[in-house]
């Protein structure tokens, strides 16, 4: 048999100490302390104004778990918009929240062409840079860029570095 929680799973007070408890000096959005805490058993109306309450005291911040997401889905790992999008919102990120984190990312293009030169930086001469071509585009479709933008980006990326492996 279970032990007993040691919480008062209707009290907000409970469910805001547990979920400090759990945050401890991690970054956590909105959406996943909520779902931890009816994880833990506490009622919606608990669950809701014990998030509430840690937004207000400053315990989550959307915007900051939000660039979490961000910086790990940069450089190599760079993904289009719309699966950075998913990306926030499957972490529990507040749409309002998105929607502003949303206003500091790149457009696609800009994203793509940045993804090709973190995975390729330089090439020796032209002849690898188009074998790399296949490869790259594979990468950008996998990360969820369309193939014209992947194909924009592959030819600014490609006079990028013919031109540097000239100097």
């Amino acid at each position: 048999m279970g032990k007993a929680s040691p919480y008062d799973l209707n009290s907000s007070s409970d469910a805001q100490t547990c979920g400090i408890r759990h945050i401890g000096i991690g970054i956590y959005s909105t959406g996943k302390i909520r779902e931890y805490l009816l994880k833990k058993g506490f009622t919606c109306e608990a669950a809701d104004e014990a998030v509430t309450n840690l937004v207000k005291r400053e315990y989550i911040n959307d915007e900051r778990a939000g660039r979490k997401v961000l910086l790990s889905r940069s450089g190599k790992k760079q993904e289009s918009r719309s699966y950075i999008r998913q990306r926030l919102l499957a972490a529990g990120i507040s749409r309002d929240a998105s929607d502003l984190l949303m206003n500091e990312v790149a457009q696609d293009n800009e994203l793509c062409f940045n993804l090709y030169l973190s995975l390729k930086p330089s090439v020796s001469d032209y002849d690898e840079a188009l074998d790399s071509k296949d490869e790259l585009i594979k990468t950008a479709g996998r990360r969820g860029f369309g193939f014209e933008t992947s194909q924009n980006a592959y030819d600014r990326w490609l006079r990028k570095v013919t031109d540097d492996s000239k100097e």
